[in-house]
Formats: structure tokens, C-alpha cells, sequence
């Protein structure tokens, strides 16, 4: 059964990594050409191609499930073009023993996933902002979790949660003296708001250095017409999808202890765990192509039908996950409903086989 069962991985891993490259690549193809119209002296081409690189891990985490079933068909599709599942069942295994051994290669891919999207795609995603931040303002370095420090003419300023281009929490600004010889003063404010008027900070903080003392004063509020320009925000504003799941929680609690909205992080949060799923499902799915009725038409027609279903997981899977957001479908629904109707249909379409 080992040697059985390295045959039937091997044969599925041929054929997913053929899939996931074809896929990830034509992305990438895309993507490429989307940024050849941000292009200019100071973001040329190359460098574009250079921040796309950055991007693969988080492409690749995308793609899995989809190159996971439309690999697994052509991979296994070639075993039974050529009756070697047949001769696997003369010799005494089983359909249910076949799929079961394919499963266990799934599970293993699952917990691979997860752990790409836990630990691997939040690092490459941060560093893709970092080098594309870079390019656009040399003063401004992003941090883990969505923090952030800037340089802003003699304040340097450190903010530990970018919500919004509105919204900063825990935002500390080092004052420099104008001679460079030292902290003039430091402000520590737990929020920070932008205002028509600039920005405003509250409960704040305030060590002021004089010559021979330090003066500490709390203030609930102050203005700030020039604490930070603008457009440095629209580069470090947190995106959902490339933060880990432990990040995720972390702004889901705040959130619902603020009353703000948490619908876009929850979905992010729920969709760490539905996009490995993923890829189990995948699997299950493709097995009925597989090993359908030779009367319902040849192995390439089924193995053609199965691509065309994992391109439309793909795309449901998205319109859902956009349309739960808009019409305010709960979140964890949004995230595994497409993947639980998907599994029911495999479900249905394996009992059907004999």
C-alpha cells in the first residue's frame, strides 16, 4: 500500500505543480501589465517586476486550491486514460481505498497551506509594502502588524496601528531640537483622528525636556494641522488579507470593543482556514471525474468539465465573499459556504460511483 500510495502523490504533485505554475504565471502576466501604468522615471518596469516578486507567496497561497483540483485531474486523469486505476482494482484495491490514500497526501497539503498563509504570506506581503513605501517616500518604514515609523520633517513618529488613512492608534512623536543635539519633546496618544482641520490627538501624553528637568503633563486633546502627510497613510493602511491570523484576532477584539465595523477582518480571519479547507474539498472533487462511467463520455471531457468547476469555485468563492461584505452576511458563512456546497456536490457525485 506505501508503494501504491507514493505512486498515486507523485502522479497528483506532476500534475499540481504544472497547474499551480501555469496559473500563478498568468496572474502574474497580468498583474505585470496592470503596473506598466503606474510606471515612471522612479518606478520603472523592472522595479515593478521586482515588487510583483515579492508578491508570489500570497499568489501562490491564492492559487493552491484551484491548481490543487485542476492538477490532481490532469495528474491522475493520466492514470486512468491509461485503465492503470482499473488494473489498481483487478489487483484488489478499492475505489474507496484509492480516493482515501489521495486524501491523505490532501491533508498533509492543508496543513502546508495554512501554514504558508500563517506565517509566510503576512512576511513577503509586508515586504512587497516596505519596498513599494520605499519607492514613494524614502522617510516611511512599515513594521509587523501594520505599524509604521515616519519621518516628518523634525518629529520622527511611530505608529503601532494603522486602521484607516482616518483612523491611527498608539501613535508616538519624537520632537527633535532644531540643532539636532537632542529630544526636545515626546508625545505618546492613545488615538489619533484626522479632522478637516489636520489631526487630532487624544489622551495624550506629553514629556517635554528642558535643560535641567523633565516635565510630564497629560492632555486629553490636541490639534495637529502637520503631524503627517496624507498620502503616507494610503501606502501603510492595513489590508485584511495580509495579516496573520493571531494580527486578525487581535483587530477583530478591538474593533468590536470600540463598536466599529470588524466584517472585512472577520472575513480575512475565517478565510485563513476556508482557503486550506480548500484544498481538501479540491481534492474530493476531483475524484468523481475521475473514476466516472466511461459512458459518460471520455477521461479528457471529464478531466475538461473538472477544470471548468475549479475555475468556477475560484470566482463563486470570491462574489460571495465580496457579496457578504455588501449585504452583510455573517462572515464565517461567506467564507465556507462556497466551499460546504462544493463538498456536498462531491459527496454526492462519489456515492454515485461504482
Amino acid at each position: 500500500m506505501k508503494i501504491l500510495d507514493w505512486y498515486l502523490w507523485k502522479s497528483t504533485l506532476q500534475g499540481l505543480i504544472v497547474a499551480w505554475l501555469a496559473l500563478v504565471m498568468l496572474d502574474l502576466f497580468f498583474a505585470f501589465i496592470g503596473e506598466l501604468e503606474s510606471v515612471n522615471d522612479q518606478y520603472t518596469s523592472f522595479k515593478a517586476m521586482i515588487y510583483l516578486i515579492y508578491t508570489l507567496p500570497a499568489r501562490f497561497y491564492q492559487f493552491f486550491p484551484t491548481a490543487t483540483l485542476i492538477g490532481s485531474l490532469l495528474g491522475l486523469g493520466n492514470l486512468a486514460a491509461n485503465s492503470e486505476f482499473i488494473a489498481m482494482r483487478a489487483a484488489g484495491y478499492s475505489i474507496r481505498g484509492i480516493i482515501f490514500s489521495v486524501l491523505k497526501l490532501g491533508v498533509l497539503l492543508t496543513i502546508l497551506t495554512f501554514m504558508v498563509g500563517e506565517w509566510v504570506v503576512p512576511v513577503s506581503d509586508l515586504q512587497a509594502r516596505n519596498y513599494l513605501a520605499t519607492l514613494k517616500n524614502k522617510n516611511i518604514y512599515l513594521v509587523s502588524e501594520a505599524g509604521l515609523w515616519v519621518k516628518q520633517k523634525d518629529n520622527i513618529i511611530h505608529i503601532a496601528k494603522v486602521w484607516s488613512e482616518e483612523k491611527l492608534d498608539d501613535v508616538t512623536v519624537y520632537s527633535m531640537k532644531a540643532d539636532r543635539s537632542g529630544l526636545d519633546k515626546i508625545l505618546r496618544a492613545k488615538s489619533v483622528i484626522a479632522t478637516k482641520n489636520g489631526w487630532q490627538l487624544d489622551q495624550v501624553e506629553k514629556i517635554q525636556f528642558e535643560e535641567k528637568q523633565v516635565n510630564l503633563e497629560a492632555l486629553k486633546q490636541i490639534n495637529d494641522a502637520d503631524l503627517l502627510d496624507a498620502q503616507i497613510l494610503k501606502i501603510a493602511a492595513m489590508q485584511p488579507e495580509q495579516l496573520s491570523g493571531s494580527a486578525l484576532r487581535k483587530i477583530i477584539k478591538h474593533q468590536k470593543e470600540n463598536a466599529l465595523k470588524s466584517d472585512k477582518f472577520e472575513l480575512a480571519y475565517w478565510k485563513r482556514f476556508s482557503v486550506p479547507m480548500s484544498t481538501l474539498v479540491m481534492l474530493i472533487l476531483a475524484m468523481p471525474f475521475l473514476f466516472g462511467s466511461q459512458r459518460s463520455g471520455g477521461t479528457g471531457q471529464r478531466v475538461f468539465i473538472g477544470i471548468v468547476v475549479g475555475i468556477a469555485f475560484f470566482l463563486l468563492n470570491r462574489v460571495l465573499n465580496e457579496l457578504g461584505i455588501v449585504y452583510g452576511i455573517p462572515p464565517i458563512i461567506s467564507a465556507f459556504l462556497p466551499l460546504l456546497l462544493f463538498l456536498i456536490v462531491s459527496l454526492w457525485m462519489l456515492r454515485r460511483i461504482r
